[in-house]
């Protein structure tokens, strides 16, 4: 997405511009809620989706005992590598709208993932979705910048507290246009602080995408470098 004042505008990372949402009640999904957690084991097979399975780096920590969730983030981000638009532009797998009434269709979808993942896996606070609120909800993949210091959750590239499994990756600084995927698997270094990370993105290429391991001082999407991370609370 790139910035247009007044409307969530819309590139995508292939560089193809689109026209902004109309915020209009016809475009808008009516859905369900559904925000119950979901185990990765519980998931069943989507078509266009790969059955890939989670197998975590050797230098990664483990998780906080008892704490189950950042592995079950990654496992439902993994499980759905592959799934597509299919019939048209931005016409992503509609079961990514049904975790919230006010999610858009036939939209730029990076942050529709993300909050998918999250509402799956059972996080107990995500960013608004209504599109109502312009700039400020999950449509806009920056916001979750701004989402993440509003609650303490922002871990900026270069600071102390490193990026962990599960955490949403930003590309780009609020309120401009940009980015964002979810971290799966991370790698240390000798120091003891995260060299490399791998990232699974939802409307990359048009697609759920493994963007493989990449160098954390060397992260980019969407054309914008990486500033942070947002933990799930």
């Amino acid at each position: 997405m790139t910035k247009r004042r007044g409307k969530i505008p819309i590139r995508t990372v292939t560089g193809k511009r689109r026209r902004a949402p109309l915020f209009v009640a016809g475009v808008l999904t009516a859905v369900s809620l559904a925000t119950a957690a979901m185990p990765a084991s519980a998931a069943s097979p989507v078509a266009g989706a790969a059955s890939t399975s989670i197998r975590f780096a050797a230098s990664a920590k483990p998780p906080e005992p008892g704490s189950p969730l950042p592995r079950r983030i990654a496992q439902l981000a993994i499980g759905q590598i592959g799934a597509a638009e299919s019939g048209g532009e931005d016409r992503y797998p509609k079961r990514y709208t049904r975790v919230n009434k006010h999610i858009l269709w036939k939209q730029p979808w990076c942050g529709v993932f993300a909050y998918w993942v999250w509402t799956k896996a059972g996080v107990t606070k995500r960013p608004p979705m209504n599109p109502a609120r312009g700039t400020a909800q999950g449509h806009w993949a920056t916001y979750w910048q701004a989402w993440g210091k509003k609650h303490n959750r922002w871990k900026r590239i270069g600071g102390k507290r490193d990026p962990w499994i599960g955490d949403v990756i930003v590309y780009g600084n609020y309120p401009e246009s940009g980015h964002v995927g979810i971290v799966v698997d991370v790698k240390y270094g000798r120091n003891g602080k995260v060299t490399h990370i791998r990232t699974v993105e939802g409307n990359f290429r048009d697609k759920v995408t493994d963007r493989g391991w990449r160098k954390i001082t060397q992260l980019s999407g969407n054309g914008q470098p990486a500033t942070g991370f947002v933990s799930p609370i």
